[in-house]
C-alpha cells in the first residue's frame, strides 16, 4: 500500500536522526476528511482489512478518550503491545503525546526485560490485553508459590479488599518493587476482562480500567473513568460517540471517530455499515446505568440445533477459575447434523480433563453443557499478533487430532519441583512433547512446533531455571536444541552475577568523587606527569552525551583524561571498564567511587552491557571507551574491537576520538614517582554515522581517528 500512496517507508530508530537535520515546523495544509493512515486488521480469518482513517477521526477519538482519562505530564509509559494495534497507538502515543507524558520503548518484550525497565524508568501506566494482565499475575503467583507463601499470599488479598486504596500498596512493597515501586494505572482492551482478575489487580493497588474500541473506531468505543472503575463492563461510550444494541444484540456505533471505510474494498465497507452504523460482529447489552457489557463476537456464538445461543466467553471464564485450567478455549464443533459445545484445554495436568469439565458442567444451564473436549497439545493456542485466538484454526485442528493428548514424560524422567530442570526437560515442558523427542538435531520450530511467544516463554524458563539470559533474536525456528544447549553453556556465567551499580551517578557520590579528585588525584598526577593537551576546542559547545573512544597506553590514563576534560563533561561522565576488574571487591567499589566506572563485558553475552550503556546514556552521562580492550603501557595502540562499531551505532551519540602520545614513559612506569612520564592528549572533532552504516566499518573509522590524532 505504501507504494501506491508513494509514502516512504522510515524506520522508528533513524527518527532521531532524521530529525535532527529537520526544517522549523510549519503549519501542514491537512484537511479534516485527509487520510492519515491506514490500520490493516489482524483478522482471525486471515484476510486483513485495511481500515483508512482520517485526520478528523484521530482527533475526536483522542478528545473523546482525553474525557475520560486525562493524561498528566508526570505519567510514565511502557509500551508493550505493538504500535500497529490501535489501542497501543491511540491509548499510548497520542495520548501521551497529547499530554506530555513519557514513553518507553523496550527493546524486548522478555518478562525480564521488561521488569528491569519498569524499574529503571518507574514506569506509572501500561496498557495491556487480559491475556497479558492474566501472565503477570501468573508469573507473581508462581513466584509466592515458589516461597511457599499462599496462605499469607490469599490472606493479604482478602485485606486489602476492605483496606483504603493506597494503603494496599504498603501491603504488597514487595510487587511493587518489582514493577519499580510506581505502577499505579493498567488500562485493559483488546477483550473483556475476567472481573475477579481485575479486583485481584486493584488489591494489590494498582488501578484497572476497561476501554473497548474496534480499529475501525479509531479506536475508542467505551472506558471507564478513573474516579468509577468497573470490572464486569467495558464502560460508558465515550463524548461524541453514540453506541446502540440491534435486535440480533450486535453492538452498533455511530459517530465522527468511524473510518470512512476499507482501502479499495469497497463492498466490505458496505458490508459493515448499515444507515451510518458500523456493525462491531460484537455482541453486548447496555444496562440500566449506560455502562455497555460485552457477550463475545457474532461469529463466534454458537447456535444449537434447539435454536438456543450459547455464548463462549461465559463458558470459557468459568473454566479459566479451575486451578488445573491454564486457557481454555471454546467452539462450536460440527457433529453430524447439527453442532456440540466444545473446550479445548491447556491444562496443568492433562489427566485432570474429566474432571475439569465435570466440575463446569455442574455450574452451567443445560444448554451450555460442554459436550466434548481437547486437551490442547501445543504451549498455547494460536492467535493473532494482538493475542486473539484465532478460533477457526482451532477447530481445524481439533478435527485434524487422531489423539489430542502428548505422551506423558516417563515418571522415570521426570524431576521434583523443588529441583532445577535441564534445558531438554524445559523444551519438552514448553513444547508439550515427551522428552525423548528432545534431541540435539531437532529444530525448534520447524520440528518442535515452537512459535514465537513460545520461543520467549522457553527463554523465559531458561533464565528463571538456569540462571542464563538469552535474548530472543537469537533463536528462530531453525536453532536446534543442540545450538541452544551450546548458547546456555558458552553464557553461563557471563551475565549471572554481573551487577551494574548506579551509585556513581548519585548527587552524594559526585560531590565526593569531585572533592577526591581535586584534593588527591589531581595533584598526584601533576606530581608525576607532565601534561599537554590539544584540540580543547573540538569540546566546546558540544552536545551531551557523547561517547570518547581512547587508546589505553597507561595504567592512570583515566585521571590524566579527566583532568584535562572541561569541568562540565567531568562531572557527568562514566568509563567502561573490564567486567573481571571490577568483580574485585575493591575495584568494584573504587572505580566507580573515582572515576563512575562500570563494568562492561568484552565476550560472551554483551547484550546486558549495552543495555546498561545505553541507560547510561540516556540519563545524559557521556561515557570513555578504550576500544583496544586491553592495556599495552607506552603503545603502540592495538587494533579496535569489532564490539567498538555495535558500542557507538546503538548509543546513537556523537563520538569524539582522542589519542595519549607518550613522549617519554616515567619510571616506574606503573606509578613514576622516579620520573615524571611526559604526556600529550589530543581531542579530535566529534564523529557522526548515518543510520545502517556496518558496525566494522564505523570500527574502522573511529580506529583511524584515533590513529590521526
Amino acid at each position: 500500500a505504501h507504494q501506491e500512496l508513494n509514502v516512504p517507508k522510515v524506520y522508528f530508530e533513524e527518527m532521531e536522526e532524521l530529525t535532527r537535520e529537520m526544517p522549523a515546523p510549519r503549519d501542514a495544509d491537512v484537511a479534516d476528511d485527509d487520510l492519515a493512515e491506514i490500520m490493516f486488521t489482524s483478522g482471525t480469518t486471515g484476510d486483513p482489512k485495511g481500515v483508512m482513517l482520517t485526520h478528523a477521526n484521530l482527533v475526536t477519538n483522542l478528545e473523546g478518550t482525553a474525557e475520560h482519562v486525562p493524561g498528566n505530564p508526570s505519567n510514565r509509559l511502557i509500551s508493550v503491545l505493538p504500535l500497529s494495534h490501535m489501542f497501543e497507538q491511540m491509548a499510548s502515543m497520542m495520548s501521551a503525546l497529547n499530554c506530555g507524558a513519557n514513553i518507553t520503548f523496550p527493546t524486548s518484550r522478555q518478562p525480564t526485560v521488561l521488569f528491569r525497565t519498569m524499574r529503571e524508568r518507574r514506569v506509572t501506566t501500561m496498557l495491556l490485553v487480559p491475556q497479558a494482565l492474566d501472565l503477570i499475575m501468573k508469573r507473581i503467583e508462581t513466584e509466592v508459590s515458589r516461597r511457599g507463601k499462599q496462605r499469607i499470599w490469599r490472606f493479604m488479598l482478602k485485606i486489602a479488599a476492605h483496606t483504603p486504596f493506597r494503603l494496599r500498596r504498603l501491603l504488597f512493597r514487595g510487587v511493587h518493587k518489582q514493577f519499580g515501586g510506581s505502577l499505579n494505572l493498567i488500562v485493559s482492551g483488546g477483550a473483556a476482562l475476567d472481573a475477579e482478575l481485575g479486583a485481584k489487580w486493584s488489591a494489590l493497588g494498582v488501578k484497572v480500567i476497561q476501554a473497548y474500541g474496534a480499529t475501525e473506531a479509531s479506536p475508542t468505543i467505551s472506558c471507564h473513568t478513573l474516579k468509577h472503575p468497573r470490572f464486569d463492563s467495558v464502560g460508558r461510550p465515550i463524548p461524541n460517540v453514540d453506541v446502540r444494541i440491534s435486535e440480533e444484540g450486535e453492538i452498533l456505533v455511530r459517530g465522527p471517530n468511524l473510518t470512512p471505510g476499507y482501502w479499495n474494498e469497497p463492498e466490505k465497507t458496505a458490508e459493515s455499515f448499515e444507515d451510518g452504523w458500523y456493525k462491531t460482529g460484537d455482541l453486548g447489552f447496555m444496562d440500566n446505568e449506560g455502562f455497555l457489557h460485552l457477550r463475545g463476537r457474532k461469529k463466534d456464538m454458537i447456535v444449537l440445533p434447539s435454536g438456543e445461543n450459547v455464548f463462549p466467553e461465559d463458558i470459557e471464564a468459568l473454566l479459566n477459575k479451575h486451578p488445573m485450567t491454564k486457557d481454555a478455549v471454546v467452539v462450536g464443533l460440527p457433529k453430524d447434523s447439527g453442532v456440540e459445545v466444545h473446550a479445548a484445554l491447556l491444562l496443568e495436568d492433562s489427566s485432570a480433563v474429566s474432571d475439569v469439565v465435570s466440575w463446569a458442567n455442574r455450574q452451567l444451564a443445560e444448554h451450555q453443557q460442554i459436550r466434548g473436549s481437547t486437551v490442547w497439545p501445543d504451549e498455547d493456542f494460536p492467535r493473532t499478533h494482538t493475542l486473539k485466538v484465532k478460533k477457526g484454526v482451532v477447530v481445524d485442528m481439533i478435527q485434524g487430532y487422531a489423539s489430542a493428548a502428548p505422551a506423558p514424560i516417563p515418571a522415570s524422567q521426570e524431576t521434583s519441583a523443588s529441583e532445577s530442570r535441564g534445558l531438554e526437560h524445559l523444551i519438552a515442558e514448553v513444547c508439550a512433547v515427551p522428552l525423548e523427542q528432545v534431541t540435539p538435531e531437532k529444530a525448534l520450530g520447524l520440528d518442535l512446533n515452537l512459535d514465537s511467544l513460545g520461543r520467549v516463554m522457553l527463554l523465559s524458563a531458561v533464565e528463571d531455571e538456569l540462571g542464563v539470559y538469552l535474548d530472543e533474536s537469537l533463536i528462530d525456528s531453525g536453532t536446534t536444541v543442540g545450538q541452544l544447549g551450546e548458547m546456555v553453556q558458552s553464557n553461563s556465567g557471563a551475565a549471572a552475577g554481573m551487577t551494574f551499580p548506579q551509585w556513581g551517578m548519585s548527587l552524594w557520590c559526585r560531590l565526593i568523587r569531585g572533592a577526591i579528585q581535586r584534593v588527591l588525584v589531581f595533584p598526584m598526577l601533576r606530581l608525576t606527569n607532565r601534561l599537554q593537551v590539544k584540540g580543547l576546542e573540538n569540546l566546546k559547545d558540544l552536545p551531551s552525551p557523547v561517547l570518547f573512544a581512547a587508546n589505553h597506553c597507561l595504567p592512570l590514563d583515566n585521571g590524566l583524561i579527566i583532568k584535562t576534560m572541561p569541568a562540565k563533561l567531568r562531572r557527568r561522565l562514566a568509563i567502561a571498564a573490564a567486567a573481571e576488574l571490577m568483580r574485585n571487591p575493591v575495584w568494584a567499589v573504587f572505580n566507580p567511587l573515582l572515576g563512575n566506572a562500570f563494568p562492561f563485558s568484552r565476550e560472551g553475552n554483551v547484550r546486558a552491557s549495552l543495555e546498561n550503556l545505553g541507560s547510561i546514556l540516556d540519563r545524559g552521562w557521556s561515557v570513555l571507551i578504550y576500544p583496544e580492550g586491553r592495556l599495552t603501557i607506552g603503545g603502540p595502540m592495538q587494533p579496535f574491537m569489532d564490539g567498538t562499531g555495535l558500542m557507538a551505532m546503538e548509543g546513537n551519540v556523537p563520538i569524539v576520538p582522542l589519542r595519549l602520545h607518550i613522549h617519554r614513559l616515567g619510571r616506574p612506569n606503573r606509578v613514576t614517582f622516579l620520573r615524571r612520564s611526559d604526556v600529550e592528549i589530543r581531542f579530535g572533532k566529534p564523529l557522526t554515522f548515518p543510520p545502517g552504516t556496518p558496525y566494522t566499518e564505523v570500527t574502522r573509522a573511529i580506529e583511524e581517528a584515533v590513529k590521526a590524532l
